[in-house]
C-alpha cells in the first residue's frame, strides 16, 4: 500500500515570489481601467522547449527520450498584449533581447499605438 501517497508533478513557483507584494501590485493596477492597461510579455523558444519531465514506460524499465541538452537556435519574441484587441504589438529575434533591440520595440511599435492618459493603451505594464 501507498500510504496514500502518489507521484505527482511537481509545481514551480519562484523563491522569490512573495504575497504581499503580489497583493500591492494588483491593488495598484486596479486603480486603471482595464481598456487603460497593455501588458508586454517577453517568451523564449529553443529546441529544448517542448522536453517532457514525465514519460511512461514499462515495469522495471526506463522511461528514455532523446533530446537535446544545449541551446541550438533560440528565438524571442516580446509583444503587446490589450483587452480587446489582443496582440497589438510584436517583434521576434534570433536569439536573445538586447537593450537595444528591446528599445527599439518600444519606440518602433509600442509608442505608435499608445494614448495619452486615461485613454486606451495609456499605462505599460511590463
Amino acid at each position: 500500500e501507498c500510504a496514500g501517497i502518489n507521484v505527482k508533478h511537481i509545481e514551480r513557483i519562484a523563491a522569490e515570489c512573495d504575497p504581499l507584494h503580489c497583493a500591492d501590485f494588483v491593488h495598484r493596477v486596479s486603480q486603471y481601467s482595464p481598456a487603460s492597461l497593455l501588458c508586454l510579455d517577453e517568451v523564449s523558444k529553443d529546441d529544448r522547449t517542448y522536453s517532457h519531465r514525465w514519460g511512461c514506460a514499462v515495469q522495471r524499465a526506463r522511461a528514455e527520450q532523446h533530446q537535446p541538452f544545449v541551446h541550438k537556435h533560440l528565438f524571442s519574441m516580446v509583444a503587446g498584449l490589450a483587452l480587446d484587441e489582443g496582440i497589438v504589438a510584436v517583434k521576434v529575434v534570433e536569439g536573445s533581447f538586447n537593450h537595444k533591440s528591446f528599445i527599439d520595440f518600444l519606440c518602433n511599435n509600442v509608442l505608435l499605438i499608445t494614448t495619452p492618459f486615461p485613454g486606451p493603451q495609456s499605462v505599460l505594464i511590463m
